[in-house]
């Protein structure tokens, strides 16, 4: 299955974001890619919570959602936004929301980010997630017919925890998708590094699109989207913080049986417990 990923640097304007990305999306399909990952929060980045909350909408409402339906359904692809920020949590909050299309445009599955990033790292900027942002609560896998991909569904932070990773490549999992808008600073010390630990602790293919450059207020990311393999190579790299483009890549699922039967750490997995001495 050839894969294309998206790299941009997202702005404040949903409309435009949306012009942006489709631009993305079609080069990937010319190129003969079978399903299309964009970054997380690619319909909207604005630092300024209350205008954030105006401009949001619900996610079949949202302009970055309807170029994508409508490329699916015309190109008959699969499409995953790697998350929307939309209205629809409790008590007030959004929801940053992943959302899988089919050739038709329909909607496959969602996922709701679990971990929120609530850190202070230094950088002059605020990262307070849960403070306007609901989290989810359900672990997501998604199998694309007639592909040999089943997927495993996070965002950004989630790449931290990798019991989420290991319980969604367990579920079936053969493809893990990290999407995001990580920071430049943490980007420079670990992306690279949590990618293809998580790789290969699940012998998974893994695939990681990101936002890049300076966005409204100031926030750099790190962009540097990358194709991870089973035996936590990274294959196919985006390896710059500003450049915007499509990485397009031929996944092998062949590779995921040889890298899980050389390193079986998902079968041998055991429960244990801690003496109450700790």
């Amino acid at each position: 299955m050839k894969v294309g990923l998206t790299q941009f640097c997202v702005g404040p304007d949903p409309e435009t974001n949306a012009k942006q990305l489709e631009s993305l999306v079609l080069q990937g399909i010319d190129d003969g890619c079978e399903f299309i990952l964009t970054p997380e929060a690619c319909n909207v980045i604005q630092p300024d919570r209350a205008v954030l909350q105006q401009t949001v909408s619900h996610a079949e409402e949202d302009p970055v959602f309807q170029m994508a339906q409508r490329v699916a359904a015309e190109r008959q692809v699969f499409i995953c936004l790697g998350s929307l920020l939309v209205q629809g949590g409790g008590e007030g909050k959004l929801v940053n929301r992943q959302i899988l299309l089919d050739p038709a445009g329909a909607v496959i599955n969602s996922y709701d980010k679990i971990h929120l990033f609530d850190v202070s790292i230094g950088d002059g900027q605020h990262y307070g997630e849960s403070e306007i942002f609901a989290p989810g609560d359900e672990a997501v896998v998604s199998a694309l017919p007639d592909t040999g991909a089943v997927l495993g569904h996070t965002i950004c932070y989630d790449v931290r925890f990798p019991s989420l990773h290991q319980t969604l490549a367990m579920a079936g999992a053969n493809v893990l998708l990290v999407p995001a808008a990580f920071t430049q600073k943490t980007g420079r010390a670990h992306w690279h590094t949590l990618l293809r630990a998580r790789a290969i602790e699940t012998g998974s293919w893994l695939l990681a699109a990101g936002t890049c450059g300076e966005h409204a207020g100031g926030r750099r990311t790190y962009g540097h989207s990358c194709v991870v393999n089973p035996w936590g190579e990274i294959v196919a790299e985006i390896a710059s913080e500003t450049n915007e483009g499509l990485l397009s890549y031929a996944l092998d699922f062949k590779d995921v049986t040889t890298a899980r039967s050389a390193i079986p750490a998902l079968d041998n997995a055991r429960t244990f417990h801690l003496p109450s001495s700790l």
